[in-house]
Order: structure tokens, then C-alpha cells, then sequence
């Protein structure tokens, strides 16, 4: 596999610079001719049940697990954006058999690792599901040793299932994965997720090309996956030179960059994709009144005022800024809890100093200075001449990697708890989405059944209860219930959609299904927006249909 990350930014720009200076924008690039070039998947799959079960079982295949399965044995991978409820799982389950694997390993989140297990188990008796299938979880693949349990393993096909946990190249278990795949090029790589993306083509390019190879519908160069990104994604901003780089694509599929970009793609042999509902019920998302306490006003002012929060922690970016917000808007912040009450004041200042010059330098948005981690760069290379962010670094990087205190939770108010409370007086068992462990704990003062982190849920009917959005939020099967409260409402498409899905799909009983939440601040109106943009990018370019997107909202 091409090397991209590792290269250097200023060679990549440089070489981008040159070529739109020259003019030299051919109408078809070498990349683009071979991308235009791949063949189309307008084959008719047969129904592969009897090729797969087990005589006597009771199970069939959908048409869609059928479909994939074929796909992957064709063209040795697989990339498949599948929608919530549709069957991913005996995909990934049987994955090992259509590709003849000796060494077949599936990859799921942690909090899935045992009902996978579980699930696996099930279907042993049904479907011929590999016995020497192993399954691992990411987290384990991010530790320190998960380079070498990779090559303990030896897999001859990775598995990647809810693959976006795959989708930042930077993370370590996803350099492990591409690292062993380009030490061992014979290994078969297969990728399905309802949410492949979030906001960007380069959430998934690699994942595609470690499926597809050669075979990939994306570019493999990475200056030409740059000019694809910034005529597709959200935010983008092309100029004429990434248009016209994109033209020969439009040309032929007709439509807007996006709407071409997903005609090549759900087209392309070794993808497979769902573009309907796996479910019957509607979807309805309400909001629900909540006033907000005098003293969560003030302390959301004076932090917008003063950039510190009310424990007076200095605020360096605007994501920070957001994180704080989102806690004062349940009710409560963080802060720091020294041992036996002796505050490290060097720490701090030094720590509050800094993030004071970083949000300095990043409101002049300076071009390779406009993140923290840049900005750090810059304060400790040789041609940085801003005197106060150097010695702000000198004494903070003197004393950075000291031991963190603990942090306790500082409540202002527990308006938030008391109005959730109150609507499940009045209303049908309902989850409560909690992304905050204060939150958790709260509810599990109240006498809730609260589901954090590492818990299991216990099958019992629905009821009265808070969970962990991190923990429970993706790949469970939650149909038993139909209500579902957030007490936040998260500003991306993809994270909203895995939510939803967890009660929303098949085997739901109900006629409908109910998310609601409380719009007590223009900021979760901002959040909203974001989501249905980020859900509408995804549906325009993997043409999943987006759950936020087709909702009825009251």
C-alpha cells in the first residue's frame, strides 16, 4: 500500500502548488482513468442461503447478506456501508467462510466483544460459521501490545465490523492494522459500518483501499484524495482546479460532485451498500420543554465572557469551549481534586498560562498554527520569535508530565436530573442517554438501573433507566425499548444515527419509536444543525437514509 500520512504536508502542497501554476490539471488523471475504469456491480446475486446453512436450519439470508457475501468472495474484501438493523453481523460471521480463511479475525468495539461471543455461539448451529473464528475487540488492539497480538495471531483476513473505530489513520490500533496488512499483503481485509463516515471521504479512503486494493472506486494518491475531499465533503472548499480534476467524474455520472462520487462508488465491484430502512415503525424525535435555572445562565455567560470555567480552568479552543459548555448545560462541571487539599499552584498556573497564549495565537488563524498540537509545534521550533508562547511552553513543558489530580464533579444545579426524572413519571419505559459519568452517577443516586461502562444489560423487559452513550450508544440490541431521553444531543451525524438505531430497528414491536430532547440553549439548536448536515453528507455520498434526516420532528 502507498505510503500517505508519514509524507510530509509542505511536499504534498508544494507538489499541488506547482501543478495549478502550470496548468496542469490533465481532463483525466491517472488515478481518475482508473477509477472510471473500475467495472460496475450491476450483477444479480442469487439468494447464497443453501451455500451457507447448515441442512435443517430455519434461517435465510437476506438479500443483502447475500450480496455481500458474494461480493467478498469476488473480489477477496469487502467495504460495506450498511445500515442499522440489516444483518451486518452474519456477514462478518461468515466472512471467514467465503474467503476460505485460516485465520480469520473480527474486530468489535469492546462493550460488543461478549454478546458477539454470544451471538457466534448461536449461529454455530444454524449457519457454518468458522470454528477457528477469533474475536478481538479495538480496544485491545490500541494497547501497547497490540502490535504483537496481531502477529501472534497471524490473521490471513481482519474482519472490521463497526469499522469506523477505524477511522482515524493516526490512531495506533489503526496504524497496527495497516502496518500488519502491508507486512503481510496476502491478508484479506473486510469493513462494515452504518456509519462509514462522519464528515469526510478521508474517514474511509484507507479502510477501502485495504478491502479493494487497485480495485478501489477512491483515489490512492494523496494529493488527488485532497481534491476529491474538498469538492465532497462537509465544509469543503474547492477551486476551479479541484473541479476540474472532479469534471471527468461528473461527466459521466451526471449530478452534483457528491451525487457522482456515489454513483461511482455504490457501483464499484467489492461494495455493498443499503439505501432503505431495515424497519417498519416511524420515528418520531420531540423536543421537550426545560427552563433553564438563573444560576446555569450565569455561569454559561461568564464562561463565554471569560473563557474559564467556574472553577476557573483557563479554555484553550473553541472544542474545549464546547466540552464545557455541554457539562454547565447539564448541571455541572469538572474539576480538579488535590490529595489531602495541597494544590501544585506551579502546575496549574503554568498549565492555565499556556492555554491563555495557545487560544492567543490560535484567534489570529495563522496558516499551520490553527490547532493546539500546531501551535505547540511552532512554540518549540526554531523560527517561533513570539517571546510570551515560548516561555509559556518553557515553564508549562517544565512540569506537563506530572501526575494529573483526580477530577470531582461540582454540581450548580440539578435541574437537568429533576427534569428527566419528571418525564418518566409520565411516560412509557424510557432510556436515558447520558455522555457525562456525573450524570450516570446522579441517576444512580436517584435509584435508576444505571449502564455505564463495562456493565452488561440484563435481558429483562424495558424499563426506567440511564446509559452510558460511549458504552451502549453503537451495536446493541435495544428493542425492547421505544423511548429514548438525551440529555445531550450530539452534533454528529453518524453518532446520532448508531443512537437511534439501538431501539429503532428490526424487532421493534411498537408502532413507533420516540427520541426526545431538550433544546434549553441556542447551542443545541447549533448541534442539530451540524448532526443533519453531517447525516445529509452521509446519505448523499454512501446512500444510507439517515434516520435524523427522515424522522418526523415535533
Amino acid at each position: 500500500m502507498p505510503s500517505r500520512g508519514s509524507r510530509s504536508g509542505e511536499i504534498v502542497s508544494g507538489t499541488i502548488e506547482h501543478l495549478r501554476k502550470n496548468k496542469a490539471a490533465p481532463r483525466v488523471s491517472p488515478g481518475m482513468e482508473r477509477v472510471l475504469s473500475l467495472p460496475s456491480n450491476n450483477v444479480i446475486v442469487p439468494d447464497r442461503t443453501e451455500v451457507y446453512a447448515l441442512p435443517g436450519s430455519a434461517y435465510r439470508l437476506r438479500e443483502i447478506q447475500s450480496k455481500a457475501l458474494y461480493h467478498m468472495r469476488l473480489c477477496g474484501g469487502l467495504i460495506a456501508p450498511i445500515g442499522v438493523g440489516h444483518g451486518k453481523f452474519l456477514i462478518s460471521a461468515l466472512a471467514g467462510t467465503a474467503l476460505e480463511a485460516q485465520r480469520p479475525l473480527l474486530l468489535v468495539p469492546p462493550a460488543l466483544v461478549k454478546q458477539t461471543q454470544k451471538e457466534i455461539e448461536h449461529f454455530r448451529h444454524h449457519f457454518k460459521v468458522p470454528e477457528n473464528l477469533k474475536v478481538m475487540s479495538y480496544g485491545m488492539l490500541s494497547v501497547e501490545s497490540g502490535s504483537r497480538m496481531l502477529d501472534y495471531i497471524a490473521p490471513d483476513l481482519i474482519i472490521a465490523d463497526e469499522c469506523h473505530h477505524l477511522r482515524h489513520r493516526t490512531a495506533a490500533r489503526t496504524k497496527r492494522v495497516i502496518r500488519y496488512i502491508k507486512n503481510s499483503p496476502q491478508t484479506k481485509f473486510v469493513a462494515l459500518s452504518g456509519t462509514l463516515t462522519a464528515k469526510s471521504i478521508l474517514d474511509y479512503a484507507h479502510l477501502v483501499e485495504l478491502a479493494l486494493r487497485e480495485k478501489s472506486p477512491i483515489p490512492l494518491s494523496y494529493w488527488e484524495l485532497q481534491s476529491w475531499a474538498s469538492c465532497i465533503d462537509v465544509g469543503g472548499e474547492p477551486d476551479q482546479y479541484d473541479l476540474l480534476c472532479l469534471q471527468p467524474l461528473r461527466q459521466k455520472y451526471g449530478g452534483t460532485p457528491r451525487h457522482a462520487y456515489y454513483r461511482r462508488f455504490e457501483s464499484s465491484m467489492g461494495v455493498v451498500a443499503t439505501q432503505r430502512s431495515a424497519v417498519a415503525c416511524s420515528l418520531h424525535i420531540v423536543q421537550q420543554a426545560l427552563e433553564l435555572p438563573e444560576s446555569i445562565t450565569k455561569a454559561l455567560k461568564d464562561l463565554e465572557k471569560t473563557w474559564t470555567t467556574p472553577g476557573g480552568e483557563e479554555i484553550e479552543d473553541a472544542l474545549a469551549m464546547a466540552r464545557y459548555r455541554q457539562q454547565i448545560l447539564c448541571g455541572f462541571y469538572y474539576e480538579w481534586e488535590w490529595p489531602e487539599g495541597r494544590v501544585d499552584w506551579q502546575w496549574l498556573d503554568a498549565r492555565a498560562e499556556w492555554h491563555r497564549q495557545v487560544r492567543r495565537v490560535l484567534k489570529r488563524s495563522l496558516e499551520g498554527k490553527d490547532s493546539p498540537l500546531l501551535v505547540a509545534r511552532w512554540a518549540q521550533s526554531d523560527n517561533c520569535f513570539d517571546t510570551q508562547l515560548i516561555r509559556a511552553w518553557e515553564a508549562w513543558d517544565e512540569v506537563r508530565d506530572r501526575k494529573h489530580p483526580p477530577v470531582k464533579t461540582r454540581w450548580i444545579d440539578e435541574y437537568m436530573v429533576e427534569g428527566c426524572m419528571q418525564f418518566l413519571d409520565n411516560n412509557e419505559p424510557t432510556i436515558i442517554w447520558c455522555k457525562h459519568k456525573a450524570l450516570l452517577s446522579a441517576f444512580e443516586r436517584r435509584g435508576l438501573p444505571v449502564y455505564g461502562a463495562g456493565m452488561e444489560i440484563p435481558d429483562l423487559p424495558a424499563h426506567h433507566c440511564a446509559m452510558s452513550m460511549k458504552a451502549h450508544g453503537t451495536g446493541k440490541n435495544l428493542q425492547r425499548w421505544a423511548q429514548n431521553l438525551l440529555t445531550v444531543f450530539p452534533g454528529n451525524g453518524s453518532m446520532i444515527e448508531q443512537l437511534i438505531g439501538r431501539t429503532h430497528r428490526p424487532g421493534q414491536a411498537e408502532d413507533e419509536v420516540c427520541v426526545h430532547y431538550f433544546k434549553q440553549h441556542p447551542s443545541v439548536g447549533n448541534d442539530i444543525r451540524k448532526a443533519k448536515e453531517g447525516a445529509r453528507y452521509i446519505e448523499e455520498t454512501q446512500g444510507n437514509r439517515m434516520k435524523i434526516l427522515y424522522a418526523t420532528w415535533i
